[in-house]
């Protein structure tokens, strides 16, 4: 923007001068020869002012709004890339694929993060797998606490459906007993 309103200023600032130095001489003329032309020759000068400044205005806004449109278009895709990161970041692993746009000038990239954003959630689902296949012992109650609670947690970050407290090992817990082998552990610490 800079640039073209520099460029502008370029030309209209010896245009301004010179039209303003003729008409200086033209309105001496015109006192000297015709008064009556005075008059239309000031109201020419204010027009061209005039003209001048909303030109230098038009030319300054529009070159605004392309750059604006221009800068918005290139940036998108990296704002959108940007917040499904942050998502990810925050753990909700369960938010829509990444879309590439066919267009998109940041193909490349785009392709990039999407390898990267599925080798991702593709470890931490094994990962989960690899927990749920733990055994732990029902009857050391914190430790069995902690695993369910740790798979449960893995799981809402994947986006995947909450398994009901029920055995993952072959006896079953309720809700209310680990949230009382939580108080107990508690106590203990205390």
């Amino acid at each position: 923007m800079t640039s073209v309103i520099g460029g502008v200023l370029l030309f209209f600032a010896p245009a301004y001068y010179f039209i303003n130095q003729n008409y200086t001489l033209f309105t001496k003329l015109a006192y000297d020869t015709q008064p009556a032309l005075v008059t239309h020759l000031e109201r020419e000068v204010i027009w061209l002012e005039v003209f001048m400044v909303l030109s230098l205005c038009l030319v300054a806004g529009m070159t605004l709004l392309i750059g604006l449109r221009m800068t918005k278009n290139l940036l998108a895709p990296l704002m959108q890339m940007e917040k499904h990161m942050k998502e990810l970041m925050y753990g909700h692993w369960h938010i829509p694929d990444y879309k590439i746009a066919t267009d998109d000038d940041f193909r490349d990239l785009a392709l990039t993060y999407d390898y990267f954003y599925r080798s991702l959630k593709a470890n931490a689902e094994a990962e989960l797998k690899l927990i749920e296949r733990f055994s732990i012992d029902p009857q050391n109650r914190e430790a069995y606490a902690a695993w369910k609670n740790l798979i449960m947690i893995n799981r809402s970050r994947l986006g995947m459906q909450e398994l009901p407290f029920e055995e993952f090992n072959g006896t079953k817990t309720n809700e209310n007993d680990v949230v009382s082998i939580e108080a107990e552990r508690r106590r203990r610490a205390s």
